[in-house]
């Protein structure tokens, strides 16, 4: 009885269990929670709404919750992001990805020498995030600048693999000397645009007095901050990226065919009086192409220029950490090749094509040692081999890529399409007597028979940091200090050598054959060897005090910093810089700011005594958003903070040159009168801002700036005299001493506007739109007053900086009626005739001179930038585009890409001929007329307006399901595919050049596109 009883008991109780595990099985809802980035949210709150049950993300983002009925409603809650809520159904696996949202009082802002929380930060500073640079498939990461920040102007001058040529302005020009802002990678002065997108965090901007007086002697241009990314508490994450792209130039000169160029030479030869060169037999040969060896057809620029070449990059990083040490290690690989066509010579077995492989790698650490020490180790680097063409043999000056590219271009411009092919039956080059002194300019010799030149770049950069807190002294109150150090060396190997040029002719003996006969004076040589080596080093020291303490209402921060640097290139010098910094901000109530910032420091440019300056800075700020009244009356303002500036900066950037304060000597006679007064250019900014969130989802940001920058170093011929009488002798009179005393003022404003808005986890919205005007006006520059003939007596004197000069035209001459009743204007270049240009009297003269020039056009440097940036989010699938351009700004279309100096193009067919004029055919270009500058003088003809838009990126992308990244244990698999300079738009009559590029024998500027793949684990 007992026994039966007992068994009795096991079976209820089994079976109680068996149903209370079915039924708690089937009432548990487990998943993971992630950023929108992919990455685990450890802490997420996961409450079923109504009830007190609830629980929380582990340090993987997974949770467990159970008793969820179907049908209830769990939500999920984390500070700063937005909430989510999720319904039950049959699916007891739901994963959660939350949004951040917008915390614009938290919210960090890298600045000098640190960070701030952004309802602090009173000084005009523009950040960006690293996502737009991960968008832009290119090498160089500053060219995913354009357009993105307001007041920093990229302009790309070449597209040379591993050697891109980019130029970054910030507010524009405010002076005739050196004008690139200060750039600083984690702290230190580097250059950033070999870095590996996926190794930024964010890219900071700073531009008014405020933000950039800490930095001195080298604040007044701006300063560009790039901070790296770092580590985090958690598991590892591991991403891993690779894409391949395809380039191609985004525009190339036009020249015409050998039946074009024909015709067009018959053109000129007549209209000059002269007999035709090429007789109507020559001219079929060149029309049909059949009779090559003799009468080449060819397509030079094409020929040589690849349609599309590729562009390989890979990114693995991993990140992770615990309480005690956080890490971020990354390598990166980049392989990009050139946009000639190339051969490799096997008689010398050496491959002369142009391209880069780089290699990028960053480790950067976190640790805690206890409670109240830190310290930081950042680890990074990049090695680069670069291969070239040598181009030009035995000239040094050629052993730089924007030279010797300049050469190529050059030469694919100035051979006609009829003049010679590349080789010889026997394999031998070929050129034409008909180049006269620039025979031995031959595109296919330059690029494949002169030798290679391999280019190896080594840097490793290492910075050791360290902060105590010093409580024990006072609440608030640390110790910090940063030690660097780079090392970067270039090693290049020149493999050299000179070929004999053959030229093609008709046999004499036989009209349909060819012979082949030498020409010139080279020969054949064998590759002769050459080292070039040149390395440089960096040394720089932070160490200061911090303070940052509440008291109440009231919060108060401190820094006095002290800063060591020097750089030493070869056995040169070393450029050495020393200061102090410091910086004192108070906040009240969290709605009134104020904060002094001061740097005092100098450098060895300057004489003895005269070496130091001071540079202070004040501003101030209110968030009007806090203030109750401001809610009560504008309930739909969430955010709005006005802030002012005012301060001095310095610029001792003097385009190169060193120590102007000493007297030198060269032989018995000066070649330099020192000036031992010499001193840094002073920026005095002022600055007003505005920022604004409107109706949750909508932002404002205003700048209004002005700056006076005087103290200018300039030439000061236009105040000392020279000749026999008066400084500089009869030797050179270059040796007068340079002085500060130029004046420029430079004044504009920046806006921008954006909208976001997250529908629900699943969609959101992101636009973004930024315009920035300056513009500058020289004050002062030591200018003589021309006489009174000139319609124009000053050339820089109340213009703006770089403005152009030249001569108003009226159309063209179309006839000598024409050219007997216009002004003489013969003594300003060749005797006009028909079809020429017509140029104003300006003074009144009745004569055409160079008293006649006037001001035309802008300057090169652009006065208005802008860019639009959208992007869209639906489920797994992502969309974005940014529109960049700019305005007043003007171009001077010149040079052998324009002008028929050496060459025809397309634009030349409708040039003025009597025949186009009598037909009332269009008439575009003046009277072909190589050798001639009647109309060749600097012109608003020439001049041309060079505003542009662009579509400079748009990428599409699309996130696998997780059932998919689950089967092969990843946290988020994405395709996307994305492109770089896509569309231009310009008002170029001719479409010859990247609006970008201020010289038509610069590398081309390439347009890209691209194929990713990026998987998180």
């Amino acid at each position: 009885m007992e026994t039966n009883m007992y068994k009795f008991l096991l079976m209820t109780v089994f079976c109680t269990m068996v149903f209370s595990n079915s039924l708690f099985a089937q009432s548990v809802v487990s998943g993971v929670v992630t950023d929108d980035a992919g990455a685990a949210l450890a802490g997420v709150s996961v409450q079923i709404r109504g009830t007190i049950e609830g629980t929380k993300t582990d340090e993987s983002g997974r949770y467990s919750i159970a008793g969820v009925d179907e049908g209830a409603v769990i939500v999920f809650s984390l500070l700063g992001y937005v909430p989510y809520e999720a319904t039950v159904g049959a699916e007891r696996q739901i994963d959660v990805m939350m949004i951040a949202e917008a915390t614009e009082l938290e919210e960090a802002v890298v600045v000098a020498y640190g960070t701030q929380k952004k309802e602090s930060v009173v000084a005009a500073i523009a950040t960006m995030d690293a996502t737009g640079l991960r968008q832009t498939p290119a090498s160089n990461i500053g060219i995913a600048l354009a357009g993105r920040l307001p007041g920093l102007t990229v302009l790309q001058r070449s597209g040379v693999p591993g050697g891109e040529m980019m130029e970054f302005y910030i507010r524009g020009r405010s002076t005739i000397n050196g004008q690139q802002p200060l750039i600083l990678v984690d702290g230190v002065p580097r250059d950033f645009t070999a870095l590996d997108p996926r190794e930024v965090a964010t890219i900071s901007v700073l531009k008014d007095a405020s933000a950039t007086a800490v930095y001195g002697v080298r604040g007044a241009n701006g300063v560009i901050l790039i901070t790296t990314r770092r580590g985090h508490s958690g598991k590892p994450v591991i991403d891993v990226t690779a894409e391949q792209s395809w380039q191609a130039p985004t525009r190339l000169p036009e020249m015409v065919n050998a039946y074009d160029y024909a015709r067009l030479y018959n053109q000129v030869e007549i209209q000059n009086g002269r007999n035709a060169v090429y007789d109507d037999a020559a001219l079929e040969h060149y029309r049909l192409g059949d009779f090559q060896e003799l009468y080449p057809t060819r397509d030079y620029m094409n020929e040589f220029m690849k349609d599309a070449f590729p562009m390989n990059r890979m990114n693995v990083n991993v990140s992770g950490g615990n309480d005690r040490m956080k890490y971020f290690t990354t390598v990166g690989y980049l392989l990009q090749q050139g946009i000639f066509e190339t051969e490799k010579f096997d008689e010398y077995d050496y491959d002369p094509t142009s391209k880069a492989n780089r290699v990028n790698f960053r480790s950067n650490f976190d640790i805690e040692i206890n409670p109240s020490l830190s310290m930081l180790l950042n680890v990074s680097g990049y090695m680069q081999k670069k291969n070239d063409p040598v181009v030009v043999p035995n000239n040094s000056g050629y052993l730089n890529d924007v030279a010797a590219y300049s050469v190529v271009m050059g030469s694919l411009l100035q051979t006609p399409s009829n003049y010679h092919n590349d080789l010889s039956p026997e394999g031998e080059v070929l050129s034409t007597a008909l180049k006269g002194g620039n025979i031995n300019n031959v595109p296919y010799g330059m690029l494949n028979r002169s030798g290679f030149r391999n280019t190896m770049t080594n840097q490793v950069t290492a910075t050791l940091g360290a902060e105590q807190q010093l409580e024990f002294i006072t609440p608030g109150l640390s110790a910090k200090a940063l030690v660097s150090y780079d090392a970067t060396s270039i090693n290049q190997q020149v493999r050299q050598r000179t070929f004999q040029l053959y030229e093609a002719k008709q046999d004499p003996e036989n009209p349909d054959a060819v012979v082949y006969e030498p020409t010139g004076t080279n020969t054949n040589s064998s590759l002769a060897d050459m080292q070039i080596q040149s390395q440089w080093n960096l040394m720089n020291i932070d160490a200061s005090l911090n303070y940052a303490r509440t008291f109440g209402v009231h919060d108060v921060t401190g820094l006095l910093l002290f800063n060591r640097y020097q750089r030493v290139v070869n056995i040169q010098l070393p450029y050495n810089y020393v200061g102090f910094v410091g910086r004192a901000t108070y906040g009240y109530k969290h709605k009134y700011f104020a904060e002094l910032n001061f740097g005092y420091n100098g450098s060895e440019q300057f004489a003895p005594g005269n070496k130091m300056g001071f540079f202070p800075s004040f501003s101030a700020g209110w968030l009007a958003s806090e203030e109750d009244f401001v809610r009560d009356a504008l309930p739909w303002l969430s955010y709005a903070k006005l802030r002012a500036s005012y301060g001095q900066v310095g610029n001792d950037n003097m385009n190169g040159a060193r120590f102007a304060f000493l007297t030198l000597w060269n032989g018995s006679y000066e070649s330099q009168i020192g000036n031992s007064e010499l001193a840094w250019e002073k920026a005095n900014k002022s600055n007003i801002g505005l920022e604004l969130r409107l109706f949750e989802n909508f932002t404002f940001e205003a700048d209004v700036f002005y700056e006076k920058r005087d103290n200018i170093l300039i030439s000061a011929t236009g105040l000392v005299p020279t000749g026999m009488f008066g400084t500089g002798g009869v030797f050179n009179s270059g040796i007068i001493p340079r002085i500060n005393a130029g004046e420029i003022e430079n004044k504009g404003f920046e806006l921008v506007g954006g909208y976001q808005k997250s529908f629900n986890a699943d969609t959101r919205l992101d636009i973004r739109v930024n315009g920035a005007f300056n513009r500058n006006k020289v004050l002062f520059l030591s200018e003589v007053l021309l006489p009174e003939e000139y319609a124009y007596r000053l050339r820089n004197t109340g213009y703006r900086l770089g403005q152009q000069w030249g001569y108003r035209t009226a159309g063209f001459f179309n006839s000598e009626e024409d050219i007997f009743n216009w002004y003489d204007q013969s003594g300003v270049g060749a005797v006009p005739k028909a079809g020429d240009l017509k140029y104003v009297d300006m003074n009144g003269d009745g004569v055409i001179t160079e008293q006649d020039q006037a001001p035309i056009g802008d300057p090169e440097m652009p006065e208005w930038t802008f860019g639009a940036a959208v992007s869209f989010q639906f489920k797994g699938f992502d969309f974005s585009m940014m529109w960049q351009g700019v305005a007043n700004r003007s171009y001077f279309l010149a040079g052998q890409a324009i002008w028929e100096t050496y060459n025809f193009n397309e634009w030349h067919k409708e040039a003025w001929s009597q025949e186009r004029y009598d037909a009332g055919l269009p008439i575009t270009y003046p009277r072909l007329a190589p050798g001639s500058n009647a109309s060749k003088l600097p012109s608003d003809f020439w001049y041309r307006d060079g505003t542009y838009i662009r579509l400079k990126n748009a990428e599409v992308g699309y996130t696998l399901p997780e059932q998919v990244s689950d089967k092969i244990g990843a946290a988020s698999i994405r395709i996307y595919t994305n492109g770089l300079n896509l569309l231009t738009f310009d008002r170029y009559p001719v479409k010859y050049q990247d609006p970008e590029q201020n010289n038509e024998l610069l590398y081309p500027v390439f347009k890209a596109y691209n194929i990713g793949l990026n998987v998180t684990f």
